[in-house]
């Protein structure tokens, strides 16, 4: 079977089987890396058949002009496929290859609201202890723009000051107060045994964690 009939083949099955997540990445892994495959999937399919495109793209021949393509096509998705569709280019493919990730790193003022949450995400999961004058920054870009931002990027910028306010010690108190002054996620429905997005309690249940982790006596 050549590449374009195993990509209808999985359009097939996976628009007929609807398939959850764990299911997607099953597919994408027992496909393997086909840059051909990747491109019909997306081109030719819905969302379900997107995101294991994203997984099977070959990196080595993944541009930032495809990215602008994919990016393109997620802001003509539904609304409620474009978070999962964006959150999966950026940890799938962003985040593997380092010159992508670096020109993500310069999309903190895109008009691109799929742009801006894909910044913030990468942001997120960079996040270091050491990088205080960064962190500091950032958070002070936090402070004057999170309020008026759109929903969406509100959601990742949420998570950065999450990770900054975790790391590092200097600005924690900075960024609860943050969450506090804005109030958003307040009243957040959580599921047991999940953590709330509402900043104060987020870093304050991590950081505690950490706390009784590190005075936790250590055998030998």
């Amino acid at each position: 079977m050549d590449a374009i009939e195993h990509a209808k083949a999985l359009i097939s099955r996976l628009s007929t089987t609807k398939p959850d997540l764990t299911s997607i990445r099953a597919i994408a892994k027992e496909t393997g890396k086909s840059q051909e495959i990747a491109q019909y999937l997306w081109k030719h399919g819905g969302t379900e058949s997107k995101l294991p495109s994203l997984l099977v793209l070959e990196l080595k021949a993944t541009d930032p002009g495809l990215v602008e393509t994919l990016i393109t096509d997620i802001a003509a998705a539904d609304k409620a496929d474009q978070r999962q569709l964006c959150d999966w280019l950026m940890a799938n493919v962003l985040m593997y290859k380092a010159s992508l990730k670096k020109e993500a790193l310069k999309w903190i003022s895109e008009r691109s609201s799929i742009k801006r949450r894909i910044f913030w995400s990468v942001r997120a999961r960079s996040v270091r202890t050491e990088d205080h004058e960064l962190n500091q920054e950032l958070l002070g870009f936090l402070e004057q723009n999170m309020a008026l931002e759109e929903e969406m990027v509100q959601e990742n910028m949420n998570w950065c000051a999450a990770q900054i306010g975790i790391a590092d010690e200097k600005l924690h108190s900075r960024c609860v107060r943050l969450r506090e002054n804005l109030g958003l996620y307040k009243d957040y429905p959580v599921s047991k045994g999940c953590t709330s997005p509402y900043l104060p309690i987020w870093i304050e249940s991590i950081v505690g964690k950490k706390s009784k982790l590190n005075a936790a006596p250590h055998s030998l």
